[in-house]
């Protein structure tokens, strides 16, 4: 029980004090595991980024499960698990709350949020740049890569469909390959509905939060979206402050959207945090299972003609996803569009995007620090601007 208890600690300690999103809580897990504690040995959780990333699901929560699991089973995967997401729930429940209360309409606070927005959009993509050589390989996956980001984007395809289209046919052409040699073994107001639509996004989130951008996007974003009509200024502020708020990023946006679904539920706060806890476990169950699953048979997994298969259709998906992101985002920092739909350029956010790319993709500065950055720099240009 002690055990377990001082698991669960490190792992809500992890998550509440590491801002950034998985990554960040992998090196952070990864030196408090073994250098501290002596659980794992030292870089092992680095070591098997590639499998938590083979399976759908966040980087932070795959770290806890494989942590949880090697040190006390399922009783430990699930106390880590609960560990990771707990502050999350916690923070940004009360960000969602307290977001309406927000004076946007500032032209300072506005300046703060575009830098905010333009920080993001770099991080992402450093990120795209970052995982480009992982998962563009070769033709087959260039060509995926394009098919897909023609589908989710100009053609509005549900980005689920098309990643369960790009897994079939990775199958299909792993296993026409032949065996490789193997080194060993609307919105639905009944409260029931609210797993189902979260669990379907923990399902295909392969690579990450990031990913789920444009998913976000259909569903609940714009006056046509089925659960929640957000603008897209409001999204874009939001998923920033995820940026700045403890835990994963995804983690955060399930427990917001959650949040908001239970308002619009009229439920009020406390049925609006009910549904935050809902949708953020079930964003974390099918990684977190299926991780599990595989690491009983690591080398098996690893070696497996399926997972080949599935991991081949996957990764350039996720690189459709994630370019699809950046230009959504770039839409609301580098440049939005006006009241009769012109284009409306902002040259200091676009110099910010490349700033905040440039900074992420040299590891020179964190990414907390970088936001903050870009946010006071835009918001000092705007009250220079109220000045003049």
């Amino acid at each position: 029980m002690k055990r377990l208890w001082t698991l669960f600690w490190e792992m809500f300690k992890i998550a509440l004090c590491v801002v950034g999103g998985g990554f960040a809580i992998l090196a952070v897990a990864d030196e408090v595991f073994s250098k501290r504690l002596k659980w794992t040995e030292e870089g092992e959780l680095f070591a098997n980024l590639p499998v938590f990333q083979m399976v759908p699901g966040i980087i932070a929560g795959n770290t806890a499960i494989y942590v949880g699991r090697k040190v006390a089973g399922v009783p430990g995967a699930a106390v880590a698990l609960l560990g990771v997401f707990l502050p999350s729930v916690i923070v940004f429940s009360a960000v969602s709350a307290g977001y309406a209360l927000i004076p946007l309409g500032n032209p300072v606070l506005d300046g703060a949020f575009l830098g905010l927005r333009a920080a993001l959009t770099g991080v992402i993509a450093a990120m795209a740049v970052r995982s480009w050589p992982k998962c563009i390989d070769g033709a087959y996956a260039a060509t995926t890569m394009l098919l897909a980001l023609v589908a989710i984007g100009p053609l509005a395809l549900n980005p689920a469909l098309v990643v369960a289209v790009a897994v079939v046919c990775g199958v299909a052409a792993r296993f026409a390959e032949g065996e490789t040699p193997r080194r060993g073994r609307r919105f639905m107001s009944a409260f029931w509905a609210l797993p189902l639509i979260f669990l379907k996004y923990g399902a295909i989130a392969f690579g990450g939060g990031y990913v789920l951008v444009p998913v976000y996007l259909g569903d609940f974003v714009g006056a046509s979206a089925p659960y929640l009509q957000l603008a897209e200024r409001e999204f874009a502020d939001v998923m920033a402050l995820t940026q700045m708020t403890p835990g994963p990023v995804a983690v955060n946006c399930a427990t917001f959207f959650g949040y908001r679904m239970g308002l619009a539920d009229g439920l009020g706060a406390a049925g609006g945090v009910a549904y935050a806890v809902v949708a953020t476990i079930c964003l974390l169950i099918p990684g977190s299972v299926l991780l599990y699953i595989a690491l009983g048979s690591l080398e098996r997994f690893r070696a497996s003609r399926v997972v080949q298969g599935v991991m081949r259709g996957v990764k350039p998906v996720t690189i459709a996803m994630m370019l699809n992101a950046l230009w959504a985002f770039a839409g609301m920092s580098a440049w939005t569009r006006g009241a009769e739909g012109e284009v409306v350029w902002h040259p200091v956010a676009a110099m910010l995007v490349a700033l905040a790319c440039a900074a992420t993709l040299t590891r020179k500065v964190g990414v907390v620090r970088l936001i903050l950055g870009c946010a006071a720099a835009s918001a000092a240009v705007a009250a220079v601007g109220t000045l003049l």
